[in-house]
């Protein structure tokens, strides 16, 4: 009866082991996202940012009676701003679509009782981790890329405007 006993203290104790990592695992899964929520907020807002610039100046042109340029500018500028600001919603779109999975499947180890989960699940964790990483380097990188070309774009259609090269 002893050895019963302790086979069931065993278990439980195994049992809320299991629990522990996968809420370990769940607290680093919600604050990944949080901190990749922040960091899709931070580039929306730096483009945003850019857009607003390229926006300003292109208001001083009209107010110089270039009416026209400055039409076929903004025009360009939202396009390329609209093009930056539907690439982060899908990166954003994607992270959340992969955190609901991750935490789904947390869900389903937790009530499943499955300590050799566990282990699997620390690796998916951090594979989700890196793919999140890379897709948020990726992200600011065309971010970047967005706001270099707006920027190129502006300052060569001024240049062409005033006629310097």
């Amino acid at each position: 009866m002893s050895e019963d006993n302790k086979n069931l203290e065993d278990k439980a104790e195994e049992l809320n082991n299991t629990t522990k990592n996968t809420e370990q695992a769940k607290e680093k899964i919600d604050q990944f996202t949080e901190k990749a929520e922040n960091k899709f907020e931070d580039i929306k807002a730096d483009a945003k940012d850019t857009f607003e610039k390229a926006k300003a100046k292109a208001k001083e042109f009209v107010e110089e009676d270039a009416k026209e340029l400055y039409d076929e500018a903004k025009e360009k500028a939202s396009k390329i701003a609209d093009e930056a600001e539907e690439k982060l919603d899908e990166l954003k779109d994607d992270a959340k679509a992969a955190y609901e999975k991750a935490k789904a499947k947390t869900t389903e180890f937790i009530n499943e009782d499955a300590k050799e989960f566990v282990d699997e699940t620390k690796e998916k964790v951090s594979k989700f981790a890196d793919e999140a990483e890379e897709k948020l380097d990726e992200l600011a990188e065309d971010a970047k890329e967005v706001i270099e070309e707006t920027t190129k774009k502006t300052k060569s259609f001024f240049q062409r405007l005033f006629g310097k090269k």
